[in-house]
């Protein structure tokens, strides 16, 4: 496998995200008349390629009933995904247009889920387009345009959605992320849009710690000997920390909200093909006491700070992300008894509501 990071592993043909975009949308009454261009109709026609025959249900509603089944799928989308993009899909055409934003939106975020980031941004522009009031369209939106490193884009269409419900805080949390991104190396980058989302839901966000580059470098390191006195030798490497990840790999699928990276041995210090290469020696024979030659790890600085509200939990989340990323290098089949901060992510909050009638 190319490298690791602190994600689950994918499980379906695109890569799946570690966070999502959560259910509550409700379609609005007022959406305008609107139909599917031929080249939306045949990218709708390839999503419905990624649904197995057992995942293919038919049923016959009443425009009512219908956005009560797409509420119904965006609530288990999470857990049933391909079941959402074929509820979605089924109302593509319905004579509705509300029905069809809807169902839009359902397919966006099924796609999301899938790992299908460009599909889930493509089943979102078309319902911004169709309905540019709709606060869940624009979440939508902007979620798959973060998730493909569009940062400026999801900029915009946080802006837009911000303007139209400024108390939807994982928006204004999001929005915040994102001008981390645009100005890494500013630690006060995005820190009102944090503050105001902690202002409207304080257990859940939070305002980011932030330590300067040699104060988090000094405890990453404090860390590393504390592995490596309990395991009696050395990690062998050193461990890198850099703000973000790098957008190219962003890009090409990787989590943008990634606490720490592990890349095996290779010629050009990328990803390796496999997890430990060629390796052998004591590692082979199971040793625990040393980090092969060759691995690279790579701390995220930006994101493990912006789980953190104080320098006690920043401290904890680092001590967290060392061990996580010693145990994916030494033993990746056990895991780890430190808990770190809680994983509050924008992405994981249901949508805004859209105003009925």
């Amino acid at each position: 496998m190319p490298g690791h990071d602190d994600a689950t592993l994918p499980v379906t043909a695109g890569t799946q995200p570690s966070h999502h975009s959560g259910p509550g949308y409700v379609a609005s009454a007022k959406a305008p008349d609107f139909e599917l261009d031929e080249g939306l109709r045949s990218v709708a026609a390839r999503w419905l390629n990624l649904v197995p025959a057992e995942h293919r249900r038919e049923s016959r509603e009443s425009a009512a009933d219908a956005l009560d089944t797409l509420r119904e799928h965006a609530r288990s989308c999470p857990d049933h995904p391909l079941g959402a993009l074929w509820v979605a899909h089924r109302h593509l055409n319905d004579p509705a247009s509300a029905v069809r934003i809807a169902a839009l939106v359902l397919a966006s975020e099924a796609l999301w889920w899938l790992g299908h980031f460009e599909d889930a941004r493509t089943a979102a522009q078309a319902a911004v387009d169709a309905d540019p009031t709709s606060a869940q369209a624009l979440w939508r939106l902007a979620v798959a345009l973060y998730r493909l490193a569009r940062f400026e884009e999801a900029a915009d269409r946080l802006d837009d959605l911000v303007e139209a419900d400024d108390r939807f805080a994982p928006a204004l949390a999001l929005r915040g992320q994102v001008k981390v991104w645009l100005d890494p190396r500013n630690p006060q980058a995005g820190r009102p849009d944090f503050a105001a989302a902690a202002a409207l839901d304080s257990a859940t966000w939070v305002v980011p710690h932030r330590m300067t580059d040699g104060e988090f470098r000094a405890a990453v390191d404090a860390q590393i000997k504390v592995h490596d006195a309990e395991t009696g030798g050395s990690s062998g490497e050193p461990v890198d920390v850099v703000p973000l990840p790098e957008k190219a790999r962003v890009e090409r699928g990787v989590d943008p909200d990634r606490r720490w990276h592990l890349a095996g041995p290779s010629a050009g210090g990328g990803d390796s093909t496999s997890q430990f290469g060629g390796l052998g020696g004591d590692f082979a024979a199971g040793s625990r006491s040393r980090v092969p030659f060759g691995e690279r790890f790579v701390l995220y600085q930006r994101n493990i700070e912006n789980l953190c509200r104080d320098k006690a939990t920043l401290r904890e989340e680092i001590r967290r992300s060392v061990a996580e990323i010693f145990n994916a290098a030494l033993d990746p089949r056990t895991g780890i008894a430190i808990q770190g901060a809680p994983e509050q992510h924008a992405e994981a909050a249901s949508l805004p509501e859209d105003e009925d009638g």
